[in-house]
């Protein structure tokens, strides 16, 4: 059984410039993905993908001979490009499965590597990490072009009073953690998220995915209160 998992990382970032080698509780924003994975000792090969050069010699420097490392071309890091893209570009379908795991999100373990390799068998296509939505969606307010708010959902809840997050759906959503498949179904779909997929429930205070200073600042005041726990 071989595993690539993928691991990219823009140099672009406009929302946090240079985010991915951002130093969070005083280590590159990247590591964090990069330890964890080499730790779990679940992937025969880790490829970290970049078109930025600073990023890549960082990552070359400090995990020598642990990480292979891809400069990707400069079509795959534009402000539109896919995640998925670069994935496509790397598969090797001499793995038997390709995982990929986003850098922005610096709480999963080592465990959850370990966890999600072993639920990907021969009864699943896939497995796609989730967690929780922060409010039920059904709860959700619109506004109209004049600023008028109406209910999201169909069924009104605000205006029948069924207001009570208890007792609405429990939905989950993608965190960006970690993603899996089968090598075979990835060539024939393009997508994580097509065939039989498993989710991998990870709580809310490990699925921070980095997006702007408040998450950044979150997730270090999250990785300090567990250092002194």
């Amino acid at each position: 059984m071989k595993r690539r998992l993928i691991i990219p990382a823009r140099g672009g970032s406009k929302r946090l410039p240079n985010k991915n080698i951002k130093k969070l509780n005083k280590k590159p924003l990247i590591f964090y993905t990069i330890d964890a994975a080499i730790n779990s000792n679940k992937f025969d090969e880790i490829v970290f993908s970049s078109e930025d050069e600073k990023i890549l010699k960082i990552v070359e420097t400090h995990f020598k001979n642990q990480v292979y490392i891809h400069k990707r071309p400069n079509y795959l890091a534009a402000d539109n490009s896919k995640v998925i893209d670069t994935v496509m570009e790397l598969i090797d379908d001499s793995n038997d499965q390709t995982w990929l795991s986003l850098p922005t999100s610096p709480l999963k373990l080592k465990s959850d590597f370990e966890n999600a390799v072993d639920k990907l068998n021969v009864n699943v296509d896939g497995i796609i990490s989730l967690t929780d939505m922060e409010f039920p969606p059904s709860l959700g307010i619109l506004t109209d072009d004049k600023g008028y708010i109406k209910d999201y959902h169909s069924s009104k809840p605000w205006q029948t009073g069924n207001t009570r997050s208890q007792d609405h759906p429990n939905v989950l959503r993608p965190n960006g953690a970690i993603y899996g498949m089968w090598t075979k179904e990835l060539i024939k779909t393009k997508s994580f998220y097509k065939g039989k997929i498993l989710g991998y429930y990870m709580p809310r205070e490990r699925s921070i995915d980095i997006d702007n200073q408040f998450d950044f600042d979150l997730a270090e005041f999250l990785l300090k209160y567990y250092n002194e726990d």
